[in-house]
């Protein structure tokens, strides 16, 4: 074969498909889209979350409205919030105001689907770009920060999917940290 990592590859999901069987490699725990129904609430939800991002970037902060519950229990880096309109505000208070930013998730697992439920783990990247200088092309500083979202989500009365409970853990962050202050949340949200 010409390419022997292709090979190696193959040969090693052989070996893992004999020993474990072909339902444990194909069916995570427990989950394979059975219907054209889970497809449409996968593909629904891939698109909300996509809406998070585009209202993170925008600054459109009450886009959210359309991502979350009413209700929804957020827990952002170590900051919990108890309902959407504190949420919001904690968006708003945050360095995302003052920067251009670009929110990215990716590797989008769905699961648990029922008819009114479903439960979703993405992973997500985060830029922050510091204000470009007069006479410059490019931001001077980039801050990036390595994120992994756990949601629980919810069929709301006319079919949309919101989420209600959010799990955000930062995992790394690269560059330059000083493009996003610390925040000191003054509002409905506790200390995880």
């Amino acid at each position: 074969m010409r390419f022997p990592a292709i090979a190696t590859a193959l040969a090693l999901f052989n070996l893992a498909q004999s020993q474990l069987g072909q339902s444990q490699l194909t069916n995570y725990g427990g989950f394979t889209p059975k219907s054209p129904v889970d497809a449409m609430t996968i593909g629904a939800i891939h698109n909300v979350l996509a809406l998070f991002n585009y209202a993170l970037d925008t600054k459109n902060f009450g886009a959210l409205r359309d991502v979350y519950t009413t209700d929804v229990i957020a827990k952002v880096a170590r900051v919990r919030t108890n309902d959407l309109e504190s949420l919001i505000k904690f968006y708003n208070g945050t360095a995302l105001g003052d920067v251009v930013t670009q929110h990215t998730a990716h590797t989008i697992f769905v699961y648990a689907i029922t008819p009114t439920t479903a439960k979703s783990i993405s992973y997500a990247n985060a830029l922050y770009f510091s204000p470009i200088e007069e006479g410059k092309l490019f931001a001077r500083a980039v801050d990036t920060f390595y994120e992994r979202y756990a949601d629980t989500w919810a069929k709301q009365k006319y079919g949309q999917w919101q989420i209600k409970e959010r799990s955000i853990d930062i995992y790394a962050q690269v560059g330059n940290s000083s493009l996003v202050p610390p925040t000191q949340p003054t509002f409905n949200t506790t200390k995880v």
